[in-house]
């Protein structure tokens, strides 16, 4: 479907307001008449958000859509495009679709977005990898927020676009997925690990198994999870530190507090070489977000469960670092010393190794607790 942009001459005013409207930047103005016009290729840059047409007092301006020859055999819009020849009808694509974004063209049958879909899609790819025949292209276009410049004067900023494609999606390899017996085994034989070798673990493993802790699931498919890598065993010692001088202030400070946490046993062992915050690891890998943002705490906790589970399938140890995490929140030398980004929080650490020794049993567990209703 083809977009023509049209301006009525009597009613326009010549404001301008259409242009300072648009996200894209897409319309200029004419330095004869000083009409609106649309720039070279704005009609495949458009969104169709209509900023232009609802920003004119005067009712000037009119986007037309005008249909092409091809229209039925390739579906465009603003959130998917559909391969007509690929498309099987099964409506399975409407069907995981978790917020149900998904309708279809009463005329040819094909999959299309109801109203507004494009600002509410969460880009979690459910439409693009459930679809057999890979007709299904999720191309998320979204106008710029509307800022306030250093002059105060209102702009939009730049439009985003996300585009994810079925041949850009790893293909599902049935083969590789472990039996039900398979996942308890390597569920119930993990181990947090809390004695470490010495030697580093290489920059492309501690880099392959957090990029599959990034595929945890996170509320809405914010993604919001950062990380920070202590990589340096030295620094990793020197935040250790930290956290025990953290350790010194609690228990001078708040004595009950500290007791009941056994702090003065750790400083105790601190101090006779002992290291009982990092237990000499290597490494530290540290899960931080936005403060601010609701789903912050719950998203990097998930990460890091993903996290120390690859990390065993890679042959590694690792373990919670709760004390590191303690002081990285309420010690101001921690928090310097981390340097996180502004607004951002440490909402979990985990120290990372090779193992020094190996596991022959599964140890017991309480049976689980459950109330069936």
């Amino acid at each position: 479907m083809k977009k023509e942009f049209q301006v009525n001459p009597q009613k326009c005013k010549r404001s301008g307001i259409c242009a300072m409207s648009c996200p894209g930047k897409l319309i200029s103005i004419n330095e004869k008449d000083k009409l609106p016009y649309w720039i070279e290729g704005a009609e495949k840059q458009c969104i169709h958000c209509n900023r232009c047409v609802t920003s004119c007092p005067n009712l000037a301006i009119t986007i037309k859509k005008i249909k092409e020859e091809d229209d039925d055999d390739e579906i465009r819009n603003n959130l998917f495009k559909i391969d007509a020849q690929k498309c099987k009808h099964d409506g399975i694509c409407a069907a995981v679709c978790p917020l149900k974004l998904i309708t279809f063209n009463k005329k040819n049958k094909l999959p299309a977005p109801i109203d507004k879909a494009e600002k509410q899609c969460i880009h979690c790819g459910h439409c693009i990898t459930v679809c057999p025949s890979g007709a299904f292209t999720l191309k998320t276009i979204k106008p710029g927020k509307l800022r306030v410049d250093l002059d105060g004067s209102l702009y939009y900023g730049p439009v985003s676009q996300q585009t994810m494609k079925p041949e850009d999606c790893e293909q599902v390899n049935a083969k590789l997925l472990p039996s039900t017996e398979q996942v308890r085994q390597f569920l119930t034989t993990r181990r947090s690990i809390r004695a470490y070798q010495s030697r580093p673990v290489d920059r492309e493993t501690l880099s392959g198994i957090i990029d599959t802790a990034c595929y945890a699931p996170t509320a809405r498919n914010l993604q919001p999870v950062n990380w920070l890598v202590i990589e340096n065993a030295g620094k990793v010692s020197l935040l250790s530190g930290l956290a025990i001088e953290w350790m010194r202030h609690v228990i001078n400070d708040e004595p009950e507090l500290a007791k009941s946490m056994n702090m003065k046993r750790l400083v105790d062992d601190w101090d006779k070489g002992i290291d009982r915050i990092c237990h000499g690891a290597p490494h530290v890998i540290i899960a931080h977000a936005e403060e601010d943002l609701t789903s912050s705490q719950t998203s990097c906790t998930i990460a890091l469960t993903y996290l120390e589970l690859a990390a065993f399938a890679a042959g590694l140890g690792a373990c919670w670092a709760g004390f590191f995490n303690a002081a990285a929140n309420f010690y101001p030398p921690m928090k310097d010393a981390l340097s996180l980004p502004d607004g951002h929080q440490c909402f979990g650490a985990i120290m990372v190794g090779y193992p020094r020794y190996q596991y022959h049993r599964i140890p017991l567990r309480k049976k689980a607790v459950v109330t069936w209703s």
